[in-house]
């Protein structure tokens, strides 16, 4: 047993007030295992090689408890183009509300909905899957997350090419602290297919702290692409953490912008355990003041003829921290692996910071394996050339800003979806 921190403490006591809307036997055993182990552990802490470059202390100055009460006519929720037509579920601390929802009418072989609902009216839909790939051993917030479960985003397609993408969005609001837990489920199989739009943001001023757990199983020549942007309020800490099994000729694309927050951690895991089996990993940061944005991935490539690839891109100014921790594990027998990782930042200060981590380990012969990390300023003859001819510097900044992102985004995330993920950065670089 470890001594808690305040925070750690906080949490624990704190669930020890909640009332959980569903009880199922194999659901009070899944809570009671993540409690049980939390409260052994606590909260992550440097001392931990995976969380080396990210402290978690400032939870300290959070007091949680559980808030349900809200003004929701108040909030904007209008981030996508209106051409772009979606399945629509909006939770707000941490609670399905229906009424900024829209969930339209779904096609035979396909489930949405929030898991607060499944709980209530088919638990045993989703007993199979809940909590069988988001390990808790080793993995302390997973843990914490695991003791609250109580709604989230559930997604189960067979067989199906789905046209609308999912919209769902995690809303922090109003000015007292507070903790939520999302947990979110995805199951595709049989070549389905299936984009999902994710953001997470938050309104006021309290502190808070958002902690999503996300499990996903990709099978039988499906495909996933989960596009997720994580703009939380100036004292809101975001603790993101997905598990990805992709199976026999499964892709799962993956692309995250980070850029608000006090500090944010996007934790990907994903496991190529079947032939065929294929992920890309993208994703921006952009961040200023004292902000702290950590990417952690690991991918584990476990059968022959599977491939990986990894690009993120950062933009840091003041005294803003970044981390990025990559790590592509190749078993014994994976042969035929192709696994790629790229890491580049921009340090528009002398006060900015990036923690990099890239790592290989490979047990095979026949694999194709490379990683590659810069950390750099602007170029200062492109900003020569840019102000020759008669370009502001404030504006010749922004234009080098935009073309070094822009190749992640373009690389990553779909037409229809680009210009969503560049107008955010664009206000960024004016703000």
């Amino acid at each position: 047993m470890v001594d808690l921190s305040q925070s750690s403490q906080a949490l624990i006591d704190e669930n020890s007030l909640v009332k959980f809307t569903c009880s199922e036997p194999w659901l009070d055993q899944l809570r009671k295992s993540g409690l049980e182990n939390f409260s052994k552990n606590g909260l992550p802490t440097p001392g931990l090689e995976e969380w080396r470059y990210t402290n978690l202390k400032v939870l300290d100055d959070t007091k949680p408890i559980d808030v349900n009460n809200s003004n929701s006519d108040q909030l904007n929720l209008d981030w996508l183009p209106a051409e772009i037509e979606t399945h629509k579920l909006v939770f707000l601390n941490g609670h399905f509300d229906i009424k900024l929802s829209k969930i339209g009418k779904m096609d035979t072989g396909v489930t949405v909905m929030p898991l607060s609902k499944v709980l209530s009216s088919d638990p045993d839909l989703i007993a199979e899957y809940l909590g069988q790939i988001s390990s808790i051993e080793n993995f302390p917030v997973t843990a914490l997350n695991t003791a609250f479960i109580e709604d989230g985003l559930i997604v189960l397609i067979d067989n199906v090419k789905m046209l609308k993408p999912i919209e769902v969005l995690f809303i922090s609001e109003g000015s007292q602290n507070k903790t939520y837990h999302p947990r979110n489920l995805v199951v595709a199989k049989d070549n389905a297919n299936v984009t999902i739009l994710e953001r997470h943001i938050g309104y006021g001023e309290g502190s808070y702290l958002a902690n999503s757990v996300t499990e996903m199983w990709v099978d039988g020549g499906s495909h996933v692409k989960h596009y997720r942007m994580l703009d939380d309020s100036h004292q809101g800490v975001n603790l993101s953490s997905v598990k990805v099994q992709v199976g026999e000729r499964g892709t799962y694309d993956s692309f995250v912008l980070s850029v608000g927050g006090r500090l944010s951690r996007s934790e990907i895991n994903v496991v190529c355990h079947a032939e065929d089996a294929h992920t890309n990993l993208n994703g921006v940061y952009i961040a200023r003041s004292d902000q702290h944005m950590d990417h952690t991935t690991l991918i584990e490539h476990l059968s022959p003829n599977t491939s990986s690839s990894e690009n993120y891109k950062g933009v840091l100014d003041d005294k803003a921290r970044g981390v990025f921790q990559g790590s592509i594990i190749v078993s014994d027998g994976a042969d035929g692996t192709d696994g790629r990782m790229s890491n580049k930042t921009l340090l528009l200060s002398n006060e900015a910071e990036i923690d990099a981590k890239p790592q290989l380990e490979i047990y095979a012969d026949d694999v194709q394996c490379a990683h590659g990390f810069t950390a750099g300023e602007l170029d200062e003859d492109a900003l020569f050339y840019l102000r020759s001819r008669g370009i502001s510097n404030a504006e010749a900044q922004s234009m080098l800003i935009e073309g070094f992102l822009t190749e992640v985004i373009d690389g990553g995330v779909d037409d229809i979806y680009r210009d969503i993920y560049k107008g955010t950065i664009c206000e960024w670089m004016e703000s």
